[in-house]
């Protein structure tokens, strides 16, 4: 699946490789549909240097569109990340 990334994504100084590495590396959860109806999906772990991110994506059918990606609490709780992503 190739992956792009929305111009706002460098808004958090998180990388493209930052940002790979979480997606092949950690499960993926569902949070909604794009207003287009597309499925939207998220991940929530560590990227390679140690980083807790979480990244939101919509899903086309050759890419995952990356529309969110930012650094989080190391501590935040998974239930509320996701309540909040939803």
């Amino acid at each position: 699946m190739n992956i792009r990334f929305a111009k706002s994504v460098n808004n958090y100084g998180v990388s493209d490789e930052s940002a790979t590495y979480l997606i092949e590396n950690n499960k993926s959860f569902q949070v909604g549909l794009s207003r287009e109806g597309n499925k939207k999906i998220a991940w929530v772990g560590f990227d390679k240097f140690g980083n807790r991110l979480e990244c939101v994506a919509i899903v086309f059918i050759d890419s995952y569109y990356i529309m969110h990606l930012k650094p989080i609490d190391p501590k935040e709780d998974i239930n509320e990340i996701k309540k909040r992503l939803w």
